[in-house]
């Protein structure tokens, strides 16, 4: 097996990558800009996992992976500008906020542009594609929210990836898988940096790299490859769940230690996505048809 088996390169590399990068940079930038900038190794690790999958051409990004991989570069770019320049969390969430906008947009083609000015009709324009970016922006700010709180935001991003590239698999579109386990890896990676005590905050890099990337992902299935609405949203009801798994883990007695917390929510916060997956695989034919755009 090399590093370009696809296995090795969707799985383990991400995960290395991410904790030899969040190392440097904690060792080079110190306690302050090192740390803060530390979550840049999530999507460092998407990309060197994408990198490694035969047959990609990096450049010029054409294909719907190939953009979701610039859009993590730029993102992990973005936040290590913001945490080198402020340490206001406001900007950070305000660019994870458009990030899943800007990506159904430029994987889509849409010229926004000329939908404004009335150069083009407006039933050109996806379906709702302005008031499902919004609510993929606020499941983004939701993500924020949790960032400080223990290692709940990197692991409501491991499962959310983790099951829209599982979805991905079972119904159809390559990029899902393609790019959603190794986000999963590289969010695994970064727990692993944070493992049992929490070390390092999850900082804008990680946030608009990783945490918004995951969530565009998941609005580009639904636009680009049709993924029913349904099994995306059950993916996404990790977060919803998310306050009360918590609760749950943090007061039971076999859960409540430090070390196993962590373990303990991821497995609470997949059982939507496995239910997702569940009905991919076995009944299609209950999935309701509630949205298509």
């Amino acid at each position: 097996m090399t590093l370009t088996d696809p296995l090795i390169a969707t799985l383990a590399v991400p995960v290395l990558v991410t904790v030899a990068v969040a190392v440097l940079l904690r060792l080079i930038g110190g306690a302050g800009t090192g740390a803060r900038t530390a979550a840049f190794g999530i999507p460092v690790g998407l990309i060197v996992a994408v990198a490694l999958l035969p047959g990609l051409a990096p450049t010029p990004p054409v294909t719907v992976m190939e953009k979701l991989v610039w859009l993590a570069a730029a993102g992990g770019l973005i936040g290590i500008l913001i945490e080198m320049v402020t340490q206001t969390r406001f900007i950070s969430a305000l660019a994870a906020f458009f990030w899943p906008f800007l990506a159904v947009v430029w994987t889509s083609g849409i010229d926004v542009t000329a939908v404004i000015s009335g150069e083009t009709p407006a039933h050109q324009f996806p379906y709702r594609v302005f008031e499902v970016s919004a609510v993929a922006g606020l499941i983004v700010g939701r993500m924020h929210q949790i960032a400080e709180v223990e290692l709940c935001a990197p692991v409501a991003l491991i499962v959310i990836a983790a099951g829209l590239g599982a979805v991905g698999l079972a119904t159809g579109p390559g990029y899902a898988w393609a790019i959603g386990l190794p986000l999963a890896a590289a969010g695994l990676g970064w727990v692993v940096c944070n493992w049992p005590n929490r070390r390092l905050p999850f900082g804008a890099p990680g946030e608009i790299g990783g945490s918004a990337v995951a969530i565009a992902l998941a609005g580009v299935m639904v636009y680009q490859a049709r993924v029913p609405v349904v099994l995306v949203l059950l993916v996404l009801s990790a977060l919803a769940i998310e306050p009360l798994a918590r609760r749950f883990v943090a007061t039971n007695a076999l859960t409540k230690s430090e070390a196993v917390r962590p373990i303990a929510l991821a497995g609470i916060l997949a059982l939507p996505a496995a239910l997702a997956v569940v009905l991919a695989l076995y009944a299609p034919a209950l999935i309701p048809d509630i949205y298509r755009p």
